[in-house]
């Protein structure tokens, strides 16, 4: 570094001092060396800015990532359908309205596969079998009759959806 910080001084010194021979030789001209200089410490400084990131990681440049060793531990990218059903239970824990539109219908439609899964029971056409083995509290939340909600009114606490869902596990 120390070395890189001397040279590109000795360089601009070097400069400099054909800038004041010519302008003395030459004076009628000066605008133009002027010009000239200034176009030389701008390219001296793009070259310096350039081999500064060169250096950061030596011919990192070169190699493509796949190349390069990890840097720790990677982390998978996010499953896309666990990212939806996060949002949707954030979402049916904040108001009535959106745990009616958007986190029911997914627990309607687990719950309607593990009934006829278990015990060949349809949601919609056998309700009252359908009631029996969920139990009140989860059949009025999958219930076809159910109500919308306010959407000033609280949605599902994320405990009672724990609830519900070992509820199902265990049909």
């Amino acid at each position: 570094m120390k070395g890189r910080v001397i040279r590109i001084g000795a360089g601009v010194s070097f400069a400099t001092a054909i800038l004041l021979a010519v302008v003395i030789a030459i004076p009628s001209r000066r605008t133009l060396f002027v010009g000239i200089y200034v176009l030389f410490l701008g390219a001296l400084a793009v070259r310096t800015l350039v081999s500064s990131f060169r250096t950061l990681e030596p011919e990192a440049w070169l190699r493509s990532r796949f190349d390069r060793a990890p840097e720790g531990p990677e982390r998978p990218p996010p499953i896309a359908e666990l990212e939806r059903i996060h949002r949707l239970v954030v979402l049916g824990g904040a108001n009535e309205f959106d745990l009616h539109y958007r986190l029911r219908p997914l627990l309607r439609e687990l719950t309607g596969a593990r009934l006829y899964g278990r015990h060949a029971v349809d949601l919609d056409r056998d309700p009252e079998r359908a009631r029996q083995l969920l139990g009140d509290e989860l059949w009025e939340l999958v219930s076809p009759e159910r109500e919308v909600g306010r959407r000033t009114a609280p949605g599902l606490p994320v405990a009672e959806l724990a609830g519900h869902i070992e509820r199902l596990e265990r049909l």
